[in-house]
């Protein structure tokens, strides 16, 4: 890969982790205020509020600081390719996560999740896949999200694999001769 295009696919990336953690801090902020003022109603209930918006506060402060930490030396960029990787396919499996167990039905006894069309939202009978599926199809803002982090992946992963500043000089010299000699 050249310098140039690794220079771009690392712009691209730090733009979709940028994408990723306004989303996350939009929709959680203001949530996690909301609930922290209430905090002596729902814990006098006993009922905790819904979680989110507190892990998407703190994902969002992870995601922003990874960059900072980059341009500051403090992460190198193998590590940070690694760590993007993780945390975005950790957002991915918690989205999945949360709408296969009933949008947090497993978090309060007795609970189940509002029914959807008459069946019930989370019933035995429905394939968790087709489920999720469902809310990426239903949910614009949730399926432009979840496709921002999968680019987000695919892209750290080709840098990961390709990029001349962390790819060792002997493999990248192997893999230059390798597409000179299938040429």
């Amino acid at each position: 890969m050249e310098r140039r295009t690794a220079k771009i696919l690392r712009g691209v990336a730090a733009a979709l982790v940028f994408a990723t953690a306004a989303f996350h801090l939009w929709w959680g902020f203001r949530r996690s205020v909301i609930y922290l003022m209430a905090a002596d109603q729902w814990l006098a209930t006993g009922m905790p509020p819904d979680p989110r918006p507190f892990f998407f506060v703190a994902f969002a402060a992870v995601l922003l600081a990874g960059p900072y930490f980059v341009t500051r030396g403090v992460v190198s960029l193998r590590n940070a390719y690694v760590a993007g990787t993780v945390l975005l396919c950790a957002s991915i499996a918690a989205w999945v996560f949360w709408h296969t167990t009933g949008h947090g039905a497993f978090l309060v006894d007795g609970f189940s999740a509002p029914a959807a069309g008459g069946g019930g939202h989370h019933s035995g009978d429905t394939n968790a896949v087709i489920l999720v599926l469902s809310h990426y199809v239903t949910e614009p803002v949730e399926s432009a999200i979840k496709t921002i982090e999968l680019a987000g992946v695919a892209i750290f992963v080709t840098l990961l694999w390709k990029d001349p500043a962390i790819v060792p000089k002997d493999r990248s010299e192997g893999m230059e001769a390798g597409e000179v000699s299938e040429n």
